[in-house]
Formats: structure tokens, C-alpha cells, sequence
């Protein structure tokens, strides 16, 4: 199974369409979510882990939610 990194916090909107995550908090700070530029998922044994590359207009990150 892939390491646990740092747990974040993570604003979501569940829908029709699937998850999309819309804000973040990361040390101390919150980040508000502009843009989601690529969505893709692998399977680790039995897990499915979805990886979400989110920007916010100056910053890139690439967050992983484990199913």
C-alpha cells in the first residue's frame, strides 16, 4: 500500500459528475481550488487511490484521496 503522506483537509462537492475538490487546507493556510487540470486513478491492491492535479491560478498540487 502507498505511504500516508501529510493529511490535509479538503472541501468537496460530491455530484452526478464525481468528486471534485474545491478548497484545501495545508499548513495553517487555506487554498481555494481554481481549476482541477487533470483527474486519474490507480488501483494499490484492493484500495483505488484518485489523484486530482488542482491549481489555484499560482500554485500546482497533486492531491490523492484514498478510497
Amino acid at each position: 500500500m502507498l505511504e500516508d503522506k501529510r493529511a490535509i483537509k479538503v472541501s468537496a462537492i460530491f455530484d452526478a459528475k464525481g468528486l471534485q475538490p474545491t478548497a484545501f487546507e495545508y499548513g495553517g493556510r487555506d487554498y481555494a481550488i481554481k481549476k482541477v487540470n487533470l483527474m486519474h486513478s490507480i488501483n494499490d491492491g484492493a484500495v483505488r487511490i484518485y489523484f486530482f492535479s488542482v491549481s489555484d491560478e499560482v500554485n500546482f498540487w497533486k492531491l490523492g484521496f484514498n478510497t
